[in-house]
């Protein structure tokens, strides 16, 4: 007997379990953590995206609002963090990049961020209730595979 589980989470969590699905997420595309260092100058000629992450709200007990998690590739930059009303958004910045690759960019991350986080979120559950897990895969669309024993 087998069953199929599709998880598209909202993501409600304190922010040290949101960053650690950043910081995973962020590493497995090749991206290292950073502190904003661009000029004021050199922000004036980026292009700059900025969007929210579908499907989340983070309540953040201990991120004030306007905190952030800074990560760079190369000449991008990718700032995760709250707003003012509390939702969490992904702003790219790159030289000479276009507005729709620094989009698409941005799109990317927020979702293996969503499936980093739920990831965890599953395992702890699942080590919670003592359940064995038998196989994992990661598919070629991305998307994981987990197989539990009851």
């Amino acid at each position: 007997m087998g069953a199929i589980l599709v998880l598209t989470p909202l993501v409600v969590a304190a922010w040290p379990a949101v960053a650690a699905a950043i910081m995973g997420a962020a590493a497995s595309m090749g991206f290292a953590a950073a502190t904003p260092t661009l000029s004021e100058e050199e922000t004036t000629r980026a292009t700059r995206v900025e969007t929210e992450i579908e499907n989340s709200e983070v309540v953040a007990e201990q991120m004030n609002r306007g905190e952030k998690v800074v990560v760079t590739k190369d000449d991008i930059t990718v700032e995760f963090g709250r707003d003012n009303r509390g939702a969490c958004t992904v702003c790219v910045t790159g030289k000479n990049r276009a507005e729709k690759e620094l989009r698409k960019i941005g799109e990317e991350i927020a979702g293996r961020v969503v499936q980093q986080y739920a990831y965890n979120k599953l395992m702890t559950e699942l080590k919670r209730r003592n359940y064995s897990v038998v196989d994992e895969k990661v598919l070629q669309d991305q998307s994981i595979q987990v197989r539990i024993r009851l």
